[in-house]
């Protein structure tokens, strides 16, 4: 399921006590749930003095992290050391676009990749200068 970060039903981001430009990122993972849990869980995003609370579920963890590998349930029986390629791909959501592939993926965080400007952006000094602009 993909959710903007910031929209009406969450004013606050999907993970609000997160910075920019720290070098993590927040890990949110909702396991096996009823749908009517799930969306208590979801609805406490929306509601300002609920954000403390939305992580509150045995079925919701959260972790700092700095990447993510993310392994079909295919493979995960799969031999490490094997040289030949799965045979089927798996269909991925990647930023709202259907990707297929035949293996996992690996999500990095790159800190300081991008430099932000606007209103109420945390100012974060940069010790590396980019000739780009």
């Amino acid at each position: 399921m993909s959710i903007p970060c910031l929209s009406p039903y969450t004013p606050r981001g999907l993970a609000p006590n997160t910075r920019l430009a720290n070098g993590s990122a927040a890990l949110i993972a909702v396991g096996n749930t009823s749908r009517t849990q799930f969306i208590k869980h979801l609805k406490r995003y929306s509601v300002m003095f609920l954000v403390v609370l939305q992580l509150d579920f045995p079925f919701v963890e959260a972790h700092t992290v700095t990447a993510v590998r993310i392994r079909p349930r295919a493979l995960i029986g799969a031999e490490e050391e094997s040289e030949e390629e799965p045979t089927g791909a798996f269909p991925w959501n990647m930023d709202g676009e259907l990707v297929r592939l035949g293996h996992e993926v690996l999500i990095r965080v790159h800190p300081r990749l991008l430099c932000l400007y606007g209103q109420e952006v945390e100012q974060a000094e940069s010790t590396a200068s980019c000739g780009c602009i």
